[in-house]
């Protein structure tokens, strides 16, 4: 009564000094809250304030009121019951409850009734400050007094958010109804439930600056490096010191709560403004990793700049542990250098191969994190990807994490692959400059600020948790006896060190592009920039999409990410953004076509998925070159080559269940209609060719680069050239393909993607790399992957990569060039 009283007076003050955040960000889809059942509710207090933060919460989702009574049986009951109610002075004064009593009569209504009672723990927390010292768990772990809280409500609710801690059903307790020890169970779990909730939102307490650089400072391992550039440089011992100290105070964060909750609040806005939202996938991983006392190592790839923001602001309303972020060394300039140290950022070469003073420090700050418990997030790609595709990963920091864990840590290090997709990439523009040879610019904080530059549709984000890989359980897979190399000081690099974390970095890809999340512009992007003249009309960019979607349910790992809508939803949301343009031709009929501008961003988006159709897209690439051919055959010629593709794309397919996706996508076109059979040969169907076409189109671009690289392979002598001379080699062959071959795509500009197939080319023998660093070609197996990639392009692209006279417009000239077979 009294609650309801304070509540008619508070209503709306509290409306202005408290927000209505709550944790999970979207708790109806993560929760799967089920509206149909009576609600009730479990929160640790009774304070009027914790339960209109939980109104607010209710009211926002469409969950009945916490003051409302619930009638049950003819009986009125409290729809919310709590552990306790607060003193109004003292903590000292608070009443402690007993939760059997409303449970009883909450289960006893469900046994006389049948319907069940959907029972949701919630509590409020009034601070998520972690402070320097001790955890902050205000309200939670202690007593609040009554004129306490009003001065939390007053000047600290904007920082307040509503926890739903799950949810059962009331029909599920039976057994423990039966327990002479009910309710002190009762009440010790839901204690325990609320402060571990609140301990995962809250996270670690903030590491203090100064005190962590006079730790590193005092580790064996740095003492040993500056006794060790004592020898090197001839200077002092203190001289040393000073330049390792110059070190840390450029590297470590200096994460300030104020600033963070600041900052979030305006980058909300900004968000709010110019998205249409965001999809969140994967996130309860995150959650039980947490609770489970895992290390979290966010591993995102990296599309923009825009990415620090769009995790961080994921990371905070979702109430997971706010990373320590590496960034490179060269954002470290006023001001946006001392404002992202100030948010959690620590700075970092992006170059330190072969300085190993440096090395060591930087590996010590590492571990103490790791120590400490701190999440951190590192991009493994190293820079942002200027074609849209996942590049390699680099290896560094995963060796360095492996290293921490051979130090005996109880916490196991899990990493956690997060792609982060976007409908809108305001930098594409430059990274097509780039590209074509452009100098990259130097970052300003004009230019960090030019993704704000318009105020307009960008469409949504999109963030997913792919599979962690936990670094334990990886070794234990692959080095069953690596604790044996377990050293506590961090030094030891066992044999098995390298291979086995190349093949985790590896893994790390996979599960990355494994999470890539597809929506409506990547999949217009897919259809329209692999159509003659990137012009069709709406009904076949239609028929596109239909296919893409029927492909993606193929593969049970796609389905989480498959979007929800409608096709022709899709194709509106594609077209709101302004990515291409749309021609009303009369008699209802529409046509598609970007302009060259807007080509190359749809090039970009196309990138972001390509790796997920890499497979259907060469099957389908097989069967209308060969026109028939039977089933084992597509098989074997499909694997031929998939590795290629595998390797370069990090396609998220496993050498073990390749052969039953091509025989389920086989069987899809088939159903479809797309392919008929007559026995067990396969034929191109007339029904829907233009769309199976224009699948298979999709690795076109792909299988034009295997050909450039063995058209260079052929025309390279033994011993004459190395793997960077061979890279610029067929950067030369590819500039001088016509535009009709190469659709202008950035790809053929990127000497990365080249890079990749040189590791695959070594890897698989194809050529080899002496001591000195040149190349010795396997001419036979050159020769087979021309032979199987030939068929599957035109002859005219044949001819013309095998030494016709090649004549295109280039940079405005005409250049003639001749490749020699």
């Amino acid at each position: 009564m009294i609650n309801k009283f304070l509540r008619f007076f508070l209503y709306f003050p509290f409306r202005i000094t408290t927000n209505s955040e709550t944790i999970p960000f979207e708790p109806l889809k993560q929760i799967n809250i089920d509206k149909t059942k009576i609600i009730v509710y479990v929160t640790v207090s009774s304070s009027v304030g914790n339960i209109m933060a939980i109104e607010r919460a209710a009211q926002k989702l469409g969950l009945p009121s916490p003051f409302e009574k619930i009638n049950l049986y003819g009986i009125s009951v409290p729809r919310i019951c709590y552990l306790r109610s607060p003193g109004f002075f003292s903590g000292k004064k608070t009443k402690y409850y007993d939760l059997e009593e409303t449970f009883r009569q909450w289960y006893k209504f469900y046994e006389i009734t049948g319907k069940d009672i959907q029972v949701l723990p919630i509590t409020v927390l009034w601070s998520r400050n972690p402070g320097y010292e001790k955890l902050a768990l205000s309200g939670i772990n202690s007593a609040t007094p009554s004129l306490r809280k009003f001065f939390n409500l007053t000047f600290a609710g904007r920082d307040n958010c509503t926890i739903f801690c799950g949810k059962f059903n009331i029909s599920e307790s039976k057994e423990r109804f039966d327990n002479s020890l009910f309710s002190h169970d009762l009440n010790r779990t839901f204690r325990l439930i609320f402060i571990n909730k609140a301990r995962t939102v809250v996270g670690k307490p903030l590491p203090n600056r100064k005190a962590i650089i006079n730790e590193i400072l005092s580790k064996p391992a740095v003492l040993d490096a500056i006794e060790q550039a004592c020898k090197e440089n001839s200077k002092s011992v203190e001289e040393n010191t000073l330049r390792a100290r110059n070190i840390l105070e450029v590297m470590v964060a200096d994460t300030r709560y104020p600033l963070l909750k600041f900052l979030n609040g305006i980058i909300s806005n900004i968000w709010n403004r110019i998205y249409q939202g965001q999809t969140i996938i994967g996130v309860e991983k995150v959650r039980k990793l947490v609770e489970t006392g895992h290390e979290i190592i966010y591993i995102p790839c990296h599309r923009s700049h825009m990415d620090y923001i769009l995790l961080t602001f994921v990371l905070f309303h979702e109430g997971l542990p706010l990373p320590q972020i590496a960034s490179g060394d060269n954002l470290n300039f006023f001001p946006v250098g001392p404002l992202i140290r100030r948010c959690g950022s620590y700075f970092i070469r992006r170059k330190m191969k072969g300085d190993e003073f440096y090395i060591t420090i930087f590996r010590e700050y590492l571990n103490l994190l790791f120590e400490n418990g701190y999440a951190t997030e590192f991009f493994i790609e190293g820079g942002r990807s200027r074609t849209g595709r996942t590049l390699p990963p680099r290896t560094g920091m995963v060796a360095m994490t492996v290293q921490s864990q051979l130090r005996g840590g109880k916490r196991p290090i899990a990493f956690v692959p997060t792609y982060l997709g976007y409908e809108h990439v305001s930098e594409v523009g430059n990274y097509m400059a780039e590209l074509k040879g452009a100098e990259k610019k130097k970052e300003s904080a004009s230019q960090l600020l030019g993704i704000f530059k318009r105020f307009r549709n960008y469409g949504r984000g999109y963030v997913t948790f792919g599979d962690p890989i936990v670094v334990p359980k990886f070794l234990d897979k692959h080095v069953p006896n690596w604790k044996k190399d377990i050293d506590p000081n961090g030094t030891k690099r066992p044999e098995w060190l390298n291979d086995t974390v190349n093949m985790m970095a590896h893994r790390i890809i996979i599960n990355l592009n494994n999470s890539a999340t597809i929506n409506g512009i990547n999949l217009c992007a897919l259809a329209i920039m692999n159509v003659a003249d990137n012009a069709m009309s709406t009904n076949q960019l239609q028929k596109c999409i239909d296919l893409f979607i029927k492909l993606l349910h193929v593969d049970p790992k796609r389905r989480d990410a498959i979007p929800q809508a409608t096709t022709l939803t899709l194709i509106k949301q594609a077209t709101d953004l302004n990515k291409f343009h749309v021609y009303n031709v009369g008699d209802d009929m529409k046509f598609v076509r970007p302009s060259y501008g807007q080509t190359l961003q749809l090039k970009y988006f196309e990138n972001n998925i390509v790796h997920l159709f890499a497979l259907p897209a060469l099957l389908a690439n097989i069967i209308i070159r060969n026109g028939h051919i039977k089933r084992e055959d597509v098989r074997v010629h499909a694997r031929s080559l998939f590795y290629f593709l595998r390797h370069e794309l990090f396609v998220p397919v496993f050498e073990e269940e390749l052969d039953t996706l091509i025989d389920k996508y086989l069987d899809t076109f088939l159903i479809e209609g797309y392919i008929t059979r007559d026995a067990d040969m396969l034929y191109v169907s007339g029904d829907g060719f233009q769309e199976f076409l224009i699948l298979s189109r999709c690795i076109y671009h792909n299988l034009v680069r295997y050909l450039v690289a063995t058209t260079a392979l052929r025309n390279t002598k033994d011993g004459t050239t190395n793997v960077q001379t061979f890279v610029q080699k067929c950067l030369t062959y590819s500039k001088r393909l016509p535009i009709e071959v190469t659709n202008n795509s950035p790809e053929f500009a990127d000497p990365v993607l080249f890079k990749i197939m040189c590791d695959t080319f070594i890897r698989h023998k194809y050529f080899s790399v002496s001591e000195n660093g040149t190349i010795t070609v396997n001419t036979e197996k050159v020769q087979k992957l021309n032979n199987a990639a030939s068929p599957l392009l035109g002859a005219r692209d044949v001819r013309i990569l095998n030494g016709r006279n090649l004549v295109r417009r280039y940079d405005g000239q005409h250049l003639e060039g001749k490749i020699n077979s």
